[in-house]
């Protein structure tokens, strides 16, 4: 008879074992890891000297150049007056120029602009230009400016210097933004009416005065905004009805309109 084979088994405690395997997986973790993030970093390395290649591509580029400059303008403002404001010109790069940076500096230099928008487009640079429109005049030693809303005084230009606006008359700046905010509420009641006041300006006690084209005084008195429409149509009545019967007034009182009397004075001469 032959001899019987013997068998060794090892044993591993069930502790050590599954130990093992747990350490086992953590270094396969840790491998993996290590691999995806320095796959990562390569291929961020890649593209970064890719796009910045790329990039000085583009910049040298003569298909990114400016080859033409479009000025959409107003009446009074020139084309060729912006353009010589702009910090670029034809035949630079078209993605080295700071557009928000030039409509900055435009906008100061040019306070007669309400606003100002500059867009790139295909080897060409669009600008357009919004106009500031006077609602009023203003006499800055001795010279004629125009304001608007904003509260923004600025140059008169062209056809401005014959609009038919009020001048105003102020001590404050708190008296300017007073009378600005009168006129933004009276003009939509009145329309065209306003083009028959010459001048709008406060008395000692705060009641407004107006004076006409015709120099007829208007002592019209708080300008409260809830009976404004009320008001002006009284004034246009009775306005109406002295001219048609004298030649010239002196004045029109509406300081007592609130206890419904208005006080009506020729000039002399009639």
């Amino acid at each position: 008879m032959g001899k019987k084979k013997h068998y060794v088994y090892k044993y591993v405690p069930t502790g050590n074992r599954n130990r093992c395997l747990h350490v086992h997986e953590r270094d396969k973790k840790i491998v993996k890891l290590f691999f995806c993030l320095t796959l990562f970093i390569t291929i961020m390395f890649l593209i970064y000297f890719s796009s910045k290649k790329l990039i000085n591509l583009i910049y040298n580029s003569d298909k990114i150049i400016i080859k033409n400059i479009e000025v959409i303008t107003t009446k009074n403002i020139t084309k060729s007056e912006i353009k010589e404001l702009l910090p670029f010109k034809v035949g630079d790069n078209l993605l080295k120029i700071n557009l928000s940076e030039a409509e900055h500096e435009i906008k100061k230099l040019k306070p007669e602009l309400k606003n100002i928008i500059i867009n790139r487009g295909w080897q060409k640079i669009k600008i357009r230009l919004y106009e500031r429109i006077p609602e009023a005049f203003l006499v800055n030693s001795g010279k004629l400016f125009g304001i608007d809303f904003d509260d923004r005084s600025f140059p008169l230009r062209g056809f401005m210097n014959t609009m038919k606006i009020p001048k105003l008359f102020y001590k404050s700046n708190s008296e300017r933004k007073e009378l600005l905010n009168f006129i933004k509420r009276f003009k939509p009641i009145c329309g065209n009416y306003i083009n028959n006041v010459s001048e709008i300006k406060f008395n000692n006690t705060k009641d407004l005065i107006f004076v006409m084209c015709d120099n007829t005084l208007v002592f019209w008195g708080k300008g409260r905004p809830e009976c404004l429409a009320y008001k002006f149509k009284k004034f246009q009545k009775v306005y109406l009805d002295a001219v048609s019967k004298h030649k010239r007034l002196e004045y029109i009182d509406m300081t007592l309109y609130d206890i419904g009397k208005v006080v009506v004075k020729p000039t002399v001469l009639d």
